[in-house]
């Protein structure tokens, strides 16, 4: 299955999903979906993607670990999951403000195993 598909997918089974981008280490996207523009889809992916490494980085410094699962981040109208599918990847989930994570991280790991897979 092709990523746009996988992303697709998870967009369209979460209730409020805006969209979902997979990027590679440079913040560049490989494949993205969403109901929002693509300018905004790509921007928020990048900008998280800074914020995942950089956390990764201090928790490798500080603890000696570095293996973050995901990263959720809440503001007043949007919600943003961040996952990492490897070393050289991670995927993002926009989300209005509505979504519940619990059920978001569920459907999220999936996302990433099926991305896993196609690697």
């Amino acid at each position: 299955m092709p990523f746009k598909a996988i992303l697709k997918d998870l967009v369209e089974r979460v209730h409020g999903a805006q969209g979902a981008i997979l990027l590679d280490w440079e913040g560049e996207a490989v494949d993205h979906f969403a109901h929002i523009s693509d300018y905004d889809i790509k921007f928020i992916g990048a900008h998280t993607g800074i914020i995942l490494h950089s956390l990764r980085k201090r928790l490798k410094e500080e603890l000696g670990d570095d293996d973050v699962k995901g990263v959720s981040i809440e503001m007043g109208t949007k919600k943003i999951v961040v996952s990492p599918v490897d070393k050289d990847y991670y995927a993002v989930v926009v989300l209005s403000h509505e979504a519940a994570l619990g059920m978001v991280r569920h459907e999220v790991e999936a996302t990433v195993k099926a991305i896993r897979e196609q690697f």
